[in-house]
């Protein structure tokens, strides 16, 4: 500690004090101030309590005050505080504490005096309660006079309860968070005057082993782990984290995920836990937490395994439900299969399905009613499947009838071990609590599609080509609608026939229409093409649900039966999270996101192939950040100053791909994000040439950082369970939050594979289910993908991550690199920012590396070396050296084919200007068909600007400008990335 020596009183308030004479001391009978301390806490001494008792004895201003006598407080703590200039004095005692004058205001004092609004008596612990007295001298204007400070210390064993009391209850088998909020709260009230609350810690408690266990998100060995265990041995020696980011290191976690888990066979009775909670400045506070077990909220059921379901609508049973159950409860004996052996009736309710043999025939969705679900057996392993009345577990789907009562089904059941273990056990169906279908949607349709009012929607014809594959294995040929509802009422179908001409369909006639999948297909006036068919909602929609009944007809002769139903606006239930996410963005949550019009004008070309986009409308604004035409002020179409788009605006703006000067381009759209963690959507629909038109939806991620994508190489024909834990940590390093669930959104096409849910065939993928991370009937580690037969290549599973509340919090993507074998070079790892293309590239004979085993990433690129791979990677053979050069066959061949012009240095490093000629020419990209509006400022090649389009290569954007650095040079692994591009898009 520094010295620190009194100083002289100036000479008016010094005749103040002697004319004021001598006061004697206060009786220790009384105090003028008091306050209160706990054993191993402190107490703040309030500088404004001073002044008060001043002002009133006074009517003056106070300065300063000093120690003049006082008990000795060593065995009870110490005194800490701290000057103006915030120089701290700690473990003050009994024999300085007289040497200090403490401040009121800073006015009076200089930088190294101390500040009265930081003195602190700080108490040990395992002392005794006692009451220790301070006389005190005031200083202030008006002279001085003495005054009495106590402080009641409060000692003793905690083992009771705390200062403060939290109650949380909890039924056998049911689970209950704490919220981090209460702890704040108690805090706050007991010492948020001086401090914040750090952390909190459990110090005893009773044992509650045998009551059930926490779990919490956070570190141990240096692994972040959701969900971690802490049992009574353990849970002292974690630390639970107000602030999700002070959580770093191993037994750290965060408070607001503190979860209390309770045993299905826990008895009634209230565990009390002691805490300490912990101030940013070192204060705490004591207290006790409550947990009444089977004094729940009635969340739980009595049931062993309960699901939920709404009339009208389906739940499919998850066989890692029984699983989990039958091994906890047996002796550590695995489940083979489950039988039914008595339950209610619930024919009035609805039926089970399930996947398995009837008659020796294996039969998917099969129905068992009331007569016959005792007489089957689901098996666990599909495997196990071979016999008549053998199920597969992971398919028993229970479909609610659309006018089923609100009740609970009860179900006792059997489940067998494979080591001959038997646990009984009742599973619960409770109906009309459900969260929505497997299927994300209250809308029953085996195809559905979702519209705004007084919007459209395009049929995809690969929807009912699926359709139709799943149910029969043939190849469609065409559709036939059969029957329609609500039709007339909602809105209008239309689609085009063999001349091309838009022909409408209502209730009548919708029958007579044959709707091709191939449009060479047409030959007859009946025929149209099932790509175009689309239906316009009426504006007074919202709400309604249109359904068309279908035929759909093979190649081979086959025919399946179903239904399209279409959702207009809210139709409540939905549970999507994402509508969409046709195109799709990230940023941070301070950077800015230029939308990219050759993004649009692709995603139309994909509807509409021979077609070319024209202009886009907005359908609504984002509802959260902004969309601004024109932000930087730069460009020289439509307003010429910043434009917000807005609900009332968007619907009065056409944004052109190819605009004059006077209209609106949509290459000056700028999305400014507001907040962090979530994900907008902008709606929009493009319409182009021969009338056509397609809607959809801009998904921009908004994060503390990108979301890394999830990549992984797997060898060809071998499936791949998706890596939860890899997902959520990615979603967590970029949001600092936990994913619930996600939303896929998009599938991979069907000669890359098809992504199953559950360890069979039987159920594929959607993009409208929410699959969750550690709950659900449907869980992201549940999803496989199957690549199709022989396939390698690039398959990219872009998904939205949702909280608690199914809100998207992140968009990122699983990335899969499907290979023959696969490549290693020492100066590649997975770390390398191009290791993906490298390592596809390598595996598709397009790169290579060099004879000791690297690959040389930063290395400049030779000419001759990017032609060899542009021309590999647009399709041409192999050529042979014409001369000593390695490269000069490549060289022979481009020049011939028009590909490169003039003489040229194969050695010589190679331009992005001449990459960008080369490949655009290599891959026969159209330059007739490109925007007015150039991409870049610094160059007007037409090549460039059609790689560009193709979304091969991007510019520098940079406050509204975009240049490209035509003469700027590439290393191997940027070129391997433009090489990479090329392949995904041929």
């Amino acid at each position: 500690m520094k010295t620190f020596w009194k100083k002289k009183l100036p000479a008016c308030l010094l005749a103040l004090a002697l004319l004021a004479g001598t006061v004697p001391m206060a009786s220790a009978a009384s105090a003028d101030l008091t306050y209160d301390v706990d054993e191993d806490s402190g107490v703040w001494l309030d500088a404004d309590d001073f002044q008060e008792i001043y002002e009133d004895d006074n009517g003056g201003y106070l300065e300063y005050v000093e120690f003049t006598d006082y008990d000795d407080f060593d065995d009870y703590g110490y005194f800490t505080f701290e000057d103006f200039d915030r120089y701290g004095f700690d473990d003050v005692d009994s024999k300085a504490l007289e040497n200090y004058e403490f401040y009121y205001d800073s006015a009076y004092a200089d930088d190294y005096d101390i500040d009265l609004d930081t003195l602190r008596f700080e108490t040990y612990d395992n002392i005794d309660s006692d009451t220790l007295d301070f006389d005190v001298r005031l200083y202030g204007d008006e002279g001085s006079f003495y005054a009495t400070v106590r402080i009641d210390v409060k000692g003793g064993s905690r083992s009771g309860s705390g200062d403060v009391e939290l109650t949380y209850k909890v039924d056998p088998g049911d689970d209950v968070t704490v919220d981090a909020e209460d702890f704040w709260d108690l805090f706050d009230e007991e010492d948020g005057r001086y401090d914040e609350l750090e952390y909190v810690e459990f110090t005893s408690y009773d044992d509650f082993d045998d009551f059930g266990y926490f779990g919490a998100d956070g570190y141990d060995s240096d692994d972040y782990i959701p969900d971690y265990e802490l049992n009574d041995s353990d849970l002292d020696d974690a630390m639970f984290y107000y602030d999700e980011n002070d959580v770093w290191d191993d037994y750290d976690f965060e408070l607001d995920t503190l979860t209390f888990y309770a045993d299905r066979n826990a008895d009634a009775d209230t565990l009390a836990f002691d805490f300490t909670m912990h101030g940013v400045d070192g204060d705490k506070v004591y207290g006790t937490l409550y947990i009444e077990v089977g004094k729940g909220s009635g969340t739980s059921s009595k049931g062993d395994l309960t699901y939920q379901v709404d009339p009208d609508d389906d739940v499919t049973l998850d066989a890692e439900d029984f699983y989990d159950f039958f091994y906890d409860e047996s002796d550590y004996d695995e489940l083979e299969y489950v039988e039914f052996t008595d339950y209610d009736n619930f024919d009035d309710y609805g039926c089970f399905y399930a996947d398995g043999y009837d008659s020796d025939d294996y039969t998917r969705d099969y129905e068992l009613n009331n007569s016959d679900l005792d007489d089957a057996v689901f098996y666990y392993d599909e495997d196990d499947v071979w016999d008549n009345y053998d199920f597969e577990l992971d398919t028993l789907t229970f479909a609610a009838d659309r006018n089923a009562d609100e009740d609970t089904l009860t179900f006792d059941v059997t489940m067998r071990g494979v080591k001959g273990d038997k646990i009984s056990a009742t599973l619960t169906i409770e109906i009309g609590k459900g969260s929505g279908t497997g299927t994300g949607t209250k809308v029953k349709g085996d195809i559905i599609y979702e519209v705004d009012p007084d919007d459209s929607v395009t049929f995809d014809r690969d929807d009912f080509w699926d359709f139709l594959d799943d149910e029969t294995g043939d190849d469609l040929e065409y559709v036939r609608f059969t029957g329609a509802d609500g039709l007339d009422d909602w809105g209008e179908l239309y689609s085009y026939d063999y001349d091309d001409d838009r022909t409408y369909f209502d209730e009548s006639d919708l029958d007579d229409g044959y709707f091709y999948y191939d449009s060479k297909d047409l030959f007859y006036d009946e025929d149209f093409t099932l790509d175009d068919l689309t239906f316009v909602a009426d504006r007074d929609a919202d709400g309604k649900v249109v359904e068309l009944d279908f035929t759909a007809y093979g190649e081979d002769g086959d025919k399946a039966y179903g239904t399209v139903a279409i959702a207009i606006g809210d139709v409540g239930g939905t549970g999507v999270a994402a509508e969409g996410g046709d195109i799709r963005y990230y940023t941070d949550y301070s950077g800015r996101v230029q939308i990219n019009a050759n993004d649009i004008a692709r995603f139309f070309e994909e509807s509409y192939p021979g077609y070319t986009l024209q202009y886009v409308t907005f359908k609504d604004a984002p509802t959260d950040g902004s969309l601004y035409y024109n932000y930087y002020g730069t460009s020289s179409y439509g307003s010429s100053s910043s434009l917000r788009i807005t609900d009332d605006n968007c619907d009065d703006i056409d944004f052109y791909f190819s605009p004059s000067s006077s209209q609106h381009a949509l290459s000056e759209l700028t999305y400014i994000p507001s907040g962090v963690n979530y994900c907008a959507q902008i709606p929009f629909t493009a319409y182009g040439s021969g009338s056509r038109s397609v809607s959809g939806t801009i998904l921009i991620s908004v994060n503390l950082s990108k979301v890394p994508d999830v990549y992984g190489p797997t060898p060809r024909n071998t499936a791949v369970t998706f890596p939860a834990a890899s997902i959520y940590t990615a979603v967590a390093q970029s949001s600092g939050l936990g994913l619930a669930s996600i939303q896929l959104l998009e599938l991979p096409a069907t000669n890359e594979g098809v992504i199953y849910v559950g360890s069979g065939t039987s159920k594929r993928a959607d993009t409208e289910t929410l699959y969750g991370y550690s709950s659900g009937s449907e869980r992201i580690s549940q999803l496989r993908f199957v690549p199709a037969s022989g396939f390698t290549g690039s398959v990219e599973i872009p998904y939205v991550a949702c909280n608690s509340s199914g809100d998207p919090i992140a968009s990122g993507k699983l990335c899969l690199g499907i290979v023959s074998a696969m490549e290693d070079f020492s100066d590649i790892t997975s770390s390398t920012w191009c290791y993906k293309y490298v390592l596809e590239l390598s595996d598709a004979d397009v790169i290579d590396g060099y004879s000791d085993g690297t690959f040389k990433p930063d290395n400049q690129v030779t000419y001759g070396a990017a032609l060899k791979l542009i021309m590999l990677a647009a399709g041409y053979d192999e050529q042979k050296p014409v001369n000593s050069n390695v490269f000069s066959g490549y060289l022979a061949r481009a020049q011939a084919d028009g590909l490169v012009s003039g003489s040229v240095n194969l050695n010589a490093p190679i331009t992005r200007l001449a990459v960008s000629q080369i490949a655009a020419k290599a891959m026969g990209l159209s330059i007739s068909n490109l925007s007015s509006v150039r991409p870049f400022t610094d160059t007007t090649d037409p090549y460039v600007q059609a790689l560009n389009a193709a979304g091969i290569v991007e510019g520098y954007f940079s406050n509204g400008t975009s240049t490209f650095k035509p003469y700027n040079t590439l290393t191997r692994g940027q070129i391997s990335a433009i090489v990479w591009r090329m392949e995904q898009a041929q």
